[in-house]
């Protein structure tokens, strides 16, 4: 937490210095996250869908000044990113996305006011999660990750994983919709 201070303030006074800083904060993560949508192809596309993160991040520095978390914000870009090339390298529909995963209601995630309150909504459904369960929900959904790679890494089945998955899923839209979701 005291790291994203620090970063938004660096970008508001000297966004030479908060780009470096975020680089060597988020560089990891946004890679990570990269290397798992666009798994199979090539080290180059990964760390082009990676820089072309950086320079939308840029591009929209003046946000992240009062976006909820620059984690979350730089996760975002990437997951978005990433997918729009691979879009454009395999020609495939959109993948879900975790503001609209299948819940059968639509989220609006553009306006400021109700991005921040559904973001909240969501984060509070996350954080009550017990373990295992919420590892394998970030996973998945934060990082992109495969089904049988998550199911690996935390020592059950696919099959578990996917319950669980689906599990929360149902949960976090009983939340959204108790919680005022913005429609």
């Amino acid at each position: 937490m005291e790291d994203e201070k620090r970063l938004k303030r660096l970008m508001a006074k000297d966004p030479e210095k908060g780009f470096e800083l975020l680089l060597s904060l988020y560089g990891g993560v946004v890679k990570a996250v990269c290397r798992n949508i666009l798994f199979g192809f090539s080290t180059e596309d990964i760390e082009d869908a990676a820089a072309d993160c950086f320079v939308e991040f840029w591009r929209s520095r003046d946000r992240i000044i009062n976006s909820v978390t620059v984690r979350g914000y730089i996760i975002g870009i990437a997951k978005n990113t990433a997918y729009t090339r691979l879009k454009q390298m395999i020609r495939i529909p959109y993948p879900a996305q975790l503001e609209d995963m299948e819940l059968g209601i639509d989220i609006d995630m553009t306006s400021e006011a109700s991005r921040r309150i559904n973001a909240e909504i969501i984060q509070k459904v996350i954080n009550s999660m017990p373990e295992p369960e919420r590892e394998i929900f970030i996973r998945r959904y934060y990082y992109c990750e495969r089904v049988r790679v998550i199911a690996e890494a935390v020592g059950c089945s696919e099959k578990k994983v996917e319950n669980i998955l689906y599990r929360y899923k149902n949960k976090l839209k009983e939340r959204l919709t108790e919680g005022g979701i913005i429609l």
